[in-house]
């Protein structure tokens, strides 16, 4: 009978430490699955660092230039296009991605006229700075600005009727870069 207690006794040990054993395995499976999302959710990231984020530079390389209501300067000498957004035939960068970009630039007047130009964003006007008739003043700008995908952002003249002079000679320039995406 003493063996049968003492048999008895270890079975149940054994299926203690079994149950045990096996809760703590599931733990164990339960941490591992985990990581595995944690680190599945960090490669998705550090993969979206190392996509170029959308970015350019874009030089007017023209002389000077009377420019109309309504004209888009076409910054012409494309020094860097990482994502192809900015087209110099149109003058306009066209976001690839969503986002939050900053841009910025500077074009510079002409004499004997005062130089008012608009940043554009997919056809309104987002501001109007002012360069005087002074020689080598300069319509400066930046911006930070929420895209949508196909948003076009550009620099026009103004609606004023009467034509304006800028320089272009690598004097101006017109330039953004993603800043984000939007959180997922």
């Amino acid at each position: 009978m003493a063996l049968l207690v003492h048999i008895f006794t270890a079975i149940v040990a054994l299926n203690l430490v079994g149950r045990v054993a096996l809760q703590t395995d599931q733990t164990v499976r339960q941490t591992i699955q985990a990581i595995q999302f944690d680190l599945a959710a960090i490669k998705s990231k550090l993969q979206s660092f190392s996509e170029p984020r959308p970015a350019f530079l874009a030089v007017w390389t023209a002389d000077t230039v009377a420019l109309r209501s309504g004209d888009i300067i076409k910054f012409n000498n494309v020094v860097t296009n990482l994502g192809n957004g900015y087209s110099p035939g149109t003058g306009k960068f066209k976001a690839p991605k969503q986002g939050t970009y900053f841009f910025g630039g500077t074009v510079m007047s002409a004499p004997p006229s005062p130089l008012r130009m608009m940043l554009m964003k997919s056809g309104t006007s987002i501001m109007i700075p002012y360069a005087s008739e002074t020689q080598g003043d300069s319509y400066t700008f930046t911006a930070v600005l929420q895209l949508n995908l196909g948003d076009t952002v550009y620099v026009q003249k103004d609606n004023r009727p009467e034509a304006e002079k800028a320089f272009g000679r690598s004097h101006s320039t017109f330039s953004g870069f993603m800043i984000s995406e939007p959180a997922n």
